[in-house]
């Protein structure tokens, strides 16, 4: 295993929040501590996240900015499944565009009368706010899994989150194993392509299966055959791209939901 973790670090860097759910739940909940390397690393995240959505790059942000950057900043928990996407939360475009008008001008007009405009420190002072509440809610959540971190819960727990990580696709476990499915397939894809041959499928096999093989639900010794078959028939989902020798992240995602589908189902 030591081997895979240097990998991993390879791909994605030091910042395991980035990448691994658990580290995540873990870095937000210190970046509440005052004066700590978690609550610099949360504020230079925030920062840089408001100064991508300063368009004029005056140092202000607008309410349709602000939108926009309420989407940037979500879209890391997202990742995880640890928040709702737009849709799940306001139904419309419309309906969540009032919604953060009416955070925006809360904002603006705290402590004097309001500019139509907000600087970075006002948006940092109230995301800080929000994640204090967050925080506790992570600690708190009954029935998550993180996937890096099997060895934290037990075979039961696992297999009811795997059952809604398959056919519930507006839980957060849908939206987590999505995430670390990819996570995996790019770690595997040594050539960094967005497509991988077979020696880098039979790789991400092993990466895959390393938490159902934790639990006793997968073997532990690979067959070649098998995995080849497995290769050919995600090749074969789609017949305008078939006999590449290549298969693309879409191609394992559907081929790895509907064979989980199918496992549990069997169980």
């Amino acid at each position: 295993m030591a081997s895979l973790a240097s990998g991993t670090v390879d791909v994605w860097g030091a910042d395991a929040w980035r990448y691994d759910k658990g580290a995540f739940k873990k870095w937000v909940t210190a970046s509440g501590v005052e004066g700590s390397i978690e609550s610099r690393q949360m504020y230079a995240h925030l920062a840089s996240c408001f100064g991508d959505c300063d368009v004029d790059k005056t140092g202000f942000i607008n309410a349709t900015q602000f939108d926009r950057l309420l989407e940037i900043t979500a879209a890391l928990p997202r990742r995880f499944g640890l928040a709702p996407s737009w849709r799940v939360e306001y139904g419309t475009v419309e309906k969540r565009q009032l919604a953060r008008k009416a955070m925006f001008d809360a904002i603006d007009s705290k402590g004097g009368a309001p500019r139509g405009k907000i600087a970075m420190y006002q948006f940092v002072s109230w995301a800080r706010e929000h994640l204090s509440g967050k925080a506790h809610q992570l600690a708190e959540m009954k029935g998550d899994v993180a996937l890096r971190h099997i060895e934290d819960y037990t075979e039961a727990e696992y297999l009811a989150w795997l059952d809604q990580a398959v056919n519930k696709p507006d839980s957060a476990a849908y939206a987590n194993l999505y995430n670390y499915l990819l996570t995996s397939f790019v770690e595997a894809d040594n050539g960094a392509k967005g497509r991988i041959s077979f020696e880098e499928f039979d790789q991400l096999v092993d990466i895959a299966a390393k938490t159902p093989r934790f639990f006793g639900l997968a073997p532990d010794t690979s067959d070649t055959a098998t995995r080849r078959a497995m290769f050919k028939s995600m090749e074969a989902l789609d017949k305008h791209s078939t006999n590449t020798g290549f298969v693309t992240f879409r191609k394992f995602l559907e081929f790895t939901r509907s064979h989980v589908r199918a496992k549990l189902a069997a169980r």
